[in-house]
Protein backbone atom coordinates (compact mmCIF):
# COMPACT_ATOMS: atom_id res chain seq x y z
CA UNK A 1 0.00 0.00 0.00
CA UNK A 2 1.62 3.18 -1.11
CA UNK A 3 2.12 6.25 1.68
CA UNK A 4 -0.47 9.23 1.12
CA UNK A 5 -0.87 12.26 2.68
CA UNK A 6 -4.05 13.91 4.30
CA UNK A 7 -4.48 17.05 3.31
CA UNK A 8 -4.73 19.75 6.07
CA UNK A 9 -7.05 22.87 5.72
CA UNK A 10 -4.70 25.94 5.00
CA UNK A 11 -3.36 28.72 7.88
CA UNK A 12 -2.49 31.75 7.40
CA UNK A 13 0.70 30.97 9.76
CA UNK A 14 1.89 27.11 10.01
CA UNK A 15 1.75 25.72 13.36
CA UNK A 16 4.77 25.71 15.55
CA UNK A 17 6.09 22.97 17.96
CA UNK A 18 8.96 23.73 20.27
CA UNK A 19 10.20 20.55 21.90
CA UNK A 20 13.01 20.77 24.29
CA UNK A 21 15.16 17.96 25.54
CA UNK A 22 16.21 17.40 28.81
CA UNK A 23 19.85 17.95 30.16
CA UNK A 24 21.32 20.85 32.81
CA UNK A 25 23.22 22.44 29.89
CA UNK A 26 20.79 22.43 27.66
CA UNK A 27 18.14 24.23 29.42
CA UNK A 28 20.30 27.15 29.81
CA UNK A 29 20.46 27.23 26.12
CA UNK A 30 16.94 27.42 25.62
CA UNK A 31 16.49 30.53 27.09
CA UNK A 32 18.79 31.83 23.93
CA UNK A 33 16.44 29.83 21.52
CA UNK A 34 13.10 30.57 22.85
CA UNK A 35 14.34 34.09 22.69
CA UNK A 36 15.67 33.89 19.19
CA UNK A 37 12.15 32.63 17.60
CA UNK A 38 10.32 35.19 20.08
CA UNK A 39 12.80 38.19 18.52
CA UNK A 40 11.25 36.97 14.87
CA UNK A 41 7.64 36.90 16.21
CA UNK A 42 7.52 33.43 16.08
CA UNK A 43 5.64 32.01 19.06
CA UNK A 44 4.51 28.01 19.66
CA UNK A 45 1.37 26.95 19.53
CA UNK A 46 2.36 23.49 21.58
CA UNK A 47 5.04 23.44 23.66
CA UNK A 48 6.81 19.94 25.43
CA UNK A 49 9.66 18.89 26.92
CA UNK A 50 11.78 16.34 29.31
CA UNK A 51 13.32 16.68 32.39
CA UNK A 52 14.39 20.73 32.22
CA UNK A 53 12.98 20.89 28.89
CA UNK A 54 9.26 20.30 30.50
CA UNK A 55 10.23 22.73 33.58
CA UNK A 56 11.22 25.38 30.62
CA UNK A 57 7.96 24.12 28.73
CA UNK A 58 5.73 25.19 31.59
CA UNK A 59 7.43 28.61 32.15
CA UNK A 60 7.21 29.57 28.38
CA UNK A 61 2.98 27.88 28.38
CA UNK A 62 2.37 29.53 31.84
CA UNK A 63 3.16 33.23 30.71
CA UNK A 64 2.50 35.73 28.32
CA UNK A 65 5.05 35.59 25.51
CA UNK A 66 5.74 39.52 25.91
CA UNK A 67 7.13 37.71 29.76
CA UNK A 68 8.22 34.44 28.67
CA UNK A 69 12.33 35.19 28.16
CA UNK A 70 12.33 37.76 31.37
CA UNK A 71 10.57 34.68 33.44
CA UNK A 72 12.93 31.73 31.86
CA UNK A 73 15.86 34.22 32.14
CA UNK A 74 14.65 34.65 36.17
CA UNK A 75 14.24 30.80 36.36
CA UNK A 76 18.09 30.41 35.49
CA UNK A 77 19.17 33.09 38.03
CA UNK A 78 17.89 31.54 40.80
CA UNK A 79 18.83 27.92 39.92
CA UNK A 80 22.41 29.01 39.09
CA UNK A 81 22.53 31.49 42.35
CA UNK A 82 21.00 28.16 44.10
CA UNK A 83 23.89 26.01 42.94
CA UNK A 84 26.85 28.37 43.43
CA UNK A 85 26.07 29.09 46.97
CA UNK A 86 25.46 25.36 47.65
CA UNK A 87 29.11 24.41 46.43
CA UNK A 88 30.75 27.06 48.35
CA UNK A 89 28.88 25.35 51.69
Amino acid sequence: MAARSVPRPSRETPTIALMLQGGGGLGAYHIGAYQALSEHNLHPDWVAGTSIGAINSAVIAGNRPQDRVERLTALWEAISGRICRRSWL
